[in-house]
């Protein structure tokens, strides 16, 4: 089989493959509304289709580029301390004595029930999602990247050594681009687990938002509407998750798992 045709089926089971699951979801959602009667506990798909047309064109947009900052803002803090704490423990056995016993109590510590904490400490607001965000965030890239440099080739590091790069250049060069797909494989965790915090986060702590916004519709009984935002967050996690996976693609082509993948 040729290059090009193998190409050829890989693109095509990439746009097929999502067609078929859509419209799989879509009968077994259909005949879910037709089997319960009851339109106001799950109103069916082109209720909700026509409800997120509807909502779109309103206040939706607006909760989409709240969540997007309480994302952003949320994630810079959290993969920024978890990266700096990574490197500063690989390097430093005292700090990594200090910290490592420090993030595996953290961890296990879900961000949803620090939200009572948030709400007392910052109020209902922005800062809530945000703190929460930035917390679940610092676990997956810390222990990313401490993996990641921790099985670095030490022949790569002996030959720097050797041909005499000082260790600035041995880490900047040499250990950190080794580490790079353990390190982004952290930060796509990080972005998963942020993201379904920062919908629960917005449900009970925020004032803006799409988990926001299901939860105010919810109060109102117009659940093609809440499923309509609740459609849209998995849609946007989807295309989150894309485009993490086509930047791994493209900075680590010379990846094993992406070599595989592209083969």
């Amino acid at each position: 089989m040729s290059r090009e045709t193998r190409k050829i089926q890989r693109v095509a089971s990439a746009v097929t493959a999502p067609i078929v699951g859509c419209a799989g979801l879509y009968a077994a959602w259909t005949a879910a509304s037709w089997w319960l009667e009851n339109p106001i506990l799950l109103p069916p798909p082109n209720s909700v289709l026509t409800a997120l047309v509807s909502i779109m064109q309103d206040e939706l947009v607006g909760d989409i580029l709240a969540s997007l900052h309480h994302l952003g803002v949320g994630m810079s803090f959290g993969v920024t301390i978890g990266f700096a704490l990574a490197v500063l423990a690989t390097q430093n056995r005292l700090v990594e004595r200090l910290v490592d016993p420090l993030i595996e109590l953290l961890r296990p510590i879900s961000g949803i029930a620090w939200i009572p904490l948030a709400i007392l400490m910052f109020g209902v607001g922005e800062t809530v999602p945000i703190f929460l965000i930035a917390y679940v965030s610092v676990f997956p890239i810390y222990i990313n990247t401490v993996a990641g440099i921790a099985g670095v080739d030490g022949r790569l590091i002996n030959a720097a050594k050797v041909l005499g790069a000082p260790p600035s250049t041995i880490r900047w060069h040499v250990i950190l681009p080794s580490a790079l797909p353990m390190i982004l494989a952290g930060f796509r965790l990080s972005l998963g687990v942020a993201w379904m915090t920062l919908i629960g986060a917005e449900l009970i702590g925020g004032n803006s938002g799409l988990g926001w916004r299901a939860f105010w519709y919810e109060q109102f009984f117009a659940m093609n509407k809440n499923l309509a935002v609740i459609l849209v967050v998995g849609v946007l996690g989807f295309l989150f998750d894309g485009i993490i996976r086509l930047l791994q693609a493209r900075l680590l082509p010379w990846s094993p798992a992406q070599s595989g993948a592209t083969t």
